[in-house]
């Protein structure tokens, strides 16, 4: 039975266009999640290989590249801070290139990691019911109920509240008199 041998993952997308002549190609490949250039980032990491599948055809004196990418991805809760782990895809990769300023290889790299940079999500959340931190002890409220009592529950429906228990009389000296 023969084995199934997985493409290699590399370190950037480049398509050899010298190819293409009249008729449209199909590639697809992995490359290394490190193209993203996530590895500082403290809200986002690469989890793996990106994978992408393009068609390249010549239109008058441009090349068409359209095609999608996946990349998965290790993202930060914006509600309970702990990762987790997700895929972002893009559909519709289309981009023209000039054939007289890429007559031989083709690099997409930049241009798929700024397309996948785009669609992560400004507020990333790890499931659509998560329930974040307590605000007031700081508890993952997914893990543990903390029993702490939201402020609107407590009667302190505002945090300035305690201002309206302060009368003027009871000022310190300096502050603005009794009316």
């Amino acid at each position: 039975m023969p084995v199934a041998m997985n493409p290699p993952v590399e370190p950037a997308i480049r398509i050899e266009v010298s190819q293409i002549n009249r008729a449209p190609i199909e590639a697809s490949g992995l490359a290394d999640g490190a193209l993203l250039d996530l590895e500082h980032d403290r809200f986002a990491h690469a989890d793996g290989p990106i994978s992408w599948s393009f068609r390249l055809e010549l239109v008058g004196p441009d090349i068409l590249v359209s095609g999608s990418v996946s990349a998965p991805l290790s993202l930060l809760c914006s509600r309970c801070a702990r990762f987790f782990s997700t895929s972002v895809r893009i559909s519709s990769f289309f981009r023209t290139y000039g054939w007289d300023e890429h007559p031989e290889v083709l690099d997409l790299s930049e241009d798929v990691r700024e397309d996948v940079l785009l669609e992560i999500p400004g507020y990333p959340v790890c499931r659509p019911d998560c329930k974040g931190l307590c605000p007031q002890c700081g508890g993952n409220r997914n893990e543990v109920d903390c029993g702490c009592v939201p402020p609107e529950l407590s009667g302190d429906a505002s945090p300035w509240s305690a201002l309206d228990q302060l009368k003027w009389g009871d000022a310190p000296q300096g502050a603005a008199p009794d009316k």
